[in-house]
């Protein structure tokens, strides 16, 4: 009778290659006739927009441009502030060994810094460091037996896996749009200065076929009028439906939503003042589907009456051992600035070590603050930045060697409060954290009776087996063509999870006489 074998296949997603590389932007601005000379510089900000990802054999190719924004004083006007848009393109590579054009990647992008250099009245030099993350996945189909059909005197060992089966990995945009009015109390909006837009997830669903995504849009503008500078805050929601073919109902997420680009317009109010601001973001939103499953698989098989030819595969898992999310609050005191008004701030957190010390898992982050203000001192509006270090501890509940950490940041909110003229800064930070551990396996892929009967007649009735390390009873019972259950009747007082090194183990000779 043939060997009646019962396959599975299981769509696991493999991390390929991460890694990191940094990126020198540089341009320069000529001011056309219409602006001042620049007298100034008051700040100058960065977005960075990736325009193109392409995969290719063991490198990673990136086009995107950054798009900067200076806000300036001229010498010839003293209290008027102008601005000047200049876009700068760039290409940069990430080499990873290993990845081909059938992979998939994902990039994060920041801007670490900005420095600007005035040539001359009508000439600025700009520089950016960019820094570039790239990661690199597979998914692929695996087929596993995870079962043999009845077949008397054939063993079977099976071993739990657990796996991530995804159902799809999309990537789409999503326009949010919001027109208000500003308050009587603020000056009318001459000239926008900063429009600095975070967005974040508040609650996914995945349903058929889609993930539903509720978030928020987060708009702080800065801007001048009246001869002063002026600040506006404003919450939106926005819901998004990401088409993602194959997603089951009631399965996991993992959602990344990104600014790509943000836009206002100034328009007037009834009594025809400029004080109605019309936003619209477009947003990047990349999702993944999936579930963490668990699955038996058999991993070794043998006959304790024929000899069986087995073909040995191997598998590369990546297994979820903790999934949690840890929201970090971080003060901080901004006494030292002398700030009389603080029109913006922003933060950007970033992860610099996690590690997992005496069954703890050790976070070590910073948050990188940007802020305008106006000098109580001197009256002159100037910025400040700002390098927040915090570290936390998270307990572990199963031992793992060398984890797998996947952290992913979220600046969930970021406010300040005053109180007898002290500045503090409340940040919320919010950590989805992943540790998984590589698992690799070597599991049977095909079984073929030889019908060749293994002799056991001129065996010695007993022999006594000494335990070697690293020993399991599945391995001795193989090794004499006998089963566990006949090793642990022979052997009384035998733990079968537990054998010692140096223990004797009793193997009594069996013979089927039925054939």
């Amino acid at each position: 009778m043939s060997i009646e074998l019962i396959k599975d296949v299981l769509r696991i997603e493999e991390l390929r290659g991460k890694e990191d590389t940094q990126a020198l932007v540089e341009t320069e601005i000529y001011l056309n006739p219409s602006k001042a000379d620049l007298g100034k510089v008051l700040w100058t900000d960065g977005l960075v927009e990736i325009l193109s990802t392409k995969v290719i054999r063991d490198r990673l190719v990136i086009s995107g441009v950054v798009k900067f924004k200076v806000v300036y004083k001229s010498q010839e006007e003293e209290n008027n502030i102008y601005t000047i848009d200049a876009n700068a393109d760039f290409r940069e590579e990430i080499e990873i060994s290993g990845i081909t054009e059938d992979m998939s990647a994902t990039i994060k992008s920041n801007i670490e810094y900005i420095e600007e250099e005035i040539l001359d009245e009508r000439k600025l030099s700009l520089k950016a460091l960019v820094s570039l993350e790239g990661k690199v996945e597979q998914v692929n189909n695996i087929e596993i037996i995870k079962d043999i059909g009845e077949k008397q005197n054939l063993q079977t060992l099976k071993e739990t896996i657990k796996y991530k089966e995804i159902y799809g990995r999309e990537t789409s945009y999503a326009i949010v749009k919001e027109a208000f009015e500003i308050g009587e109390e603020k000056p009318v909006m001459e000239e926008i200065l900063k429009m600095t837009i975070q967005a974040y997830e508040q609650e996914a669903t995945v349903v058929e076929d889609r993930i539903i995504v509720s978030g928020m849009v987060n708009a702080r503008i800065v801007y001048y009028g009246e001869n002063r500078i002026a600040t506006v805050e404003e919450e939106i929601p926005f819901n998004h439906f990401l088409e993602m073919p194959g997603a089951l109902a009631g399965s996991q997420e993992e959602l990344i939503i990104e600014v790509v680009e943000g836009s206002y317009e100034v328009l007037e109010n009834d009594e025809g003042e400029l004080k109605i601001l019309d936003i619209e973001a477009k947003l990047r939103i990349s999702g993944l589907a999936y579930s963490e499953n668990e699955k038996n698989l058999i991993v070794d098989a043998y006959s304790t009456k024929e000899k069986i030819k087995i073909g040995i595969g191997e598998i590369n898992l990546i297994e979820n051992i903790k999934s949690t999310i840890h929201r970090e609050n971080i003060l901080k005191d901004l006494s030292e600035y002398r700030i009389k008004e603080l029109y913006n701030i922003s933060g950007h957190p970033t992860i610099i070590d996690s590690r997992v010390v005496d069954d703890e898992l050790v976070v070590e982050g910073i948050l990188s603050l940007h802020g305008i203000y106006l000098d109580s001192d001197t009256d002159e509006i100037n910025t400040l930045r700002e390098e927040i270090p915090y570290k936390y501890y998270l307990p572990m509940e199963e031992k793992v060697i060398d984890p797998l950490m996947d952290i992913s940041l979220d600046l969930e909110s970021i406010k300040s409060n005053m109180s007898k003229d002290i500045f503090v800064i409340e940040g919320t930070i919010k950590h989805k954290i992943k540790i998984n551990r590589n698992r690799l396996l070597s599991v049977i892929n095909s079984l073929e009776e030889t019908g060749e009967i293994i002799d056991k007649k001129n065996r010695p009735s007993i022999t006594i087996y000494i335990v070697q390390r690293n020993d399991i009873l599945w391995d001795i019972a193989k090794r004499y063509n006998t089963t566990i259950e006949e090793i642990l009747q022979a052997n009384e007082n035998l733990s079968p999870n537990n054998i010692i090194p140096g223990e004797k183990i009793i193997i009594e000779k069996t013979i089927d006489i039925s054939f």
